[in-house]
């Protein structure tokens, strides 16, 4: 228990280091980390629908719609109705969105390549096969969770 806690307090005192490095304070970021995140989901797709974007960011629609309409009015991301299907409405990057997540990458390789510099060869794989391992167990404790919760549920059939 004791070397938890020193791990626990280890994590929490650094926390900030790792994940709001100085370097992201130089892009003067007003958006959430779920903005910004879909914003670099829309850019890796180039265009998504609302519930791509839900099912990225594991949240509810609903929530993702009040994220989008925040970015669509701020200029970053735009809608638009798909040709073939008029239905269906893309969210895309506007240009301004566009500079911004170019910004925001420039800024992210630029911290990863600081630390890359400090890793050995080896170094860099111990680390990868331990961010492998904590996400696959991650993932695990989601699936359980899920499927206790569906297991929980009354079904009701309807003829």
């Amino acid at each position: 228990m004791a070397g938890e806690t020193k791990l626990l307090d280890f994590f929490l005192d650094n926390l900030r280091k790792v994940f709001y490095p100085e370097e992201w304070i130089d892009l003067d970021l007003e958006l959430s980390k779920s903005q910004l995140l879909a914003m670099l989901i829309i850019d890796r797709h180039g265009e998504l629908i609302m519930s791509q974007i839900a099912d990225y960011l594991n949240i509810p629609l609903s929530t993702t719609t009040g994220l989008v309409n925040r970015l669509v009015k701020s200029g970053y991301l735009r809608r638009e109705r798909s040709e073939s299907d008029r239905r269906i409405v893309a969210i895309q990057l506007t240009e301004t969105g566009k500079t911004l997540v170019v910004n925001i990458k420039e800024t992210i390789n630029q911290y990863v390549e600081r630390i890359d510099r400090l890793l050995s060869d080896e170094e860099r794989e111990t680390l990868m096969h331990i961010f492998v391992k904590v996400i696959e167990a991650l993932n695990k404790e989601k699936q359980d969770y899920t499927a206790e919760v569906e297991s929980n549920i009354n079904k009701i059939e309807i003829e």
